[in-house]
């Protein structure tokens, strides 16, 4: 096994996040938007809506799992491709399931127009505290099914799951961010191109704190 660069690999890990969080919740976020275009008027309506985002979510999940595996393989050989692809699969469909389920649950109930007609919901003082706690909660439902594959190879592997939820902590503010900023007037390409650009600093953000708490736990494992 080559020696381990610890500066490389960071910097490889976080374009690797970045470049799979632009491709992965690019496409996500765009069936997202059109699951959110539509009114369910029954439960089942409203699970059948959202089952092509939860999908997406798959996808990103996909994505991300691969382009961390292409990275982490080199220090990891042991660490086989189906497991870690596999354990964000799973990690990203539970965490799309919960983060889907309030707007869809909300959808179901019947609002006011004065609320219809307030302010968007990436609007408003709380919402990048909210941000940061909605991006704790899910960054913990990420890295559990990661953790059970990372915990052969690497000491303390429970570290991993804090660091998921300490990264999405600080990367989902920035999502939110540009969310709320855009404005509609801009011409479409314009606005892909923010988006874009947007989901791959956030990836870049999420990479860059849990991948400093993973070159830690590859040193502490190579130094045993």
């Amino acid at each position: 096994m080559e020696q381990f660069n610890a500066r490389r690999f960071w910097l490889r890990w976080v374009g690797a996040n970045a470049l799979a969080e632009m491709i992965g919740l690019g496409v996500a976020g765009l069936v997202g938007v059109q699951v959110f275009a539509t009114t369910p008027a029954t439960l089942g309506q409203a699970l059948l809506s959202v089952a092509p985002a939860i999908l997406a979510g798959a996808f990103e999940g996909l994505v991300v799992g691969w382009a961390q595996w292409s990275v982490l393989r080199r220090p990891l050989p042991g660490v086989r491709a189906r497991s870690w692809i596999g354990a964000t699969v799973l990690g990203a469909l539970v965490a799309w399931c919960l983060g889907m389920l309030p707007s869809t649950l909300m959808s179901l109930t019947p609002q006011p127009a004065a609320a219809q007609a307030g302010p968007s919901p990436f609007e408003g003082p709380l919402v990048y505290p909210l941000a940061m706690g909605m991006g704790a909660v899910l960054g913990l439902v990420l890295g559990l099914p990661q953790w059970r594959v990372l915990r052969r190879w690497t000491p303390r592997g429970w570290r991993w799951i804090a660091a998921n939820s300490a990264a999405w902590a600080l990367g989902m503010p920035v999502i939110f961010l540009v969310a709320g900023g855009v404005p509609p007037s801009l011409p479409v390409a314009a606005i892909v191109a923010i988006v874009l650009a947007t989901l791959a600093l956030a990836g870049a953000v999420v990479g860059a704190v849990h991948g400093v708490v993973l070159v830690k736990m590859l040193r502490e494992r190579m130094s045993l």
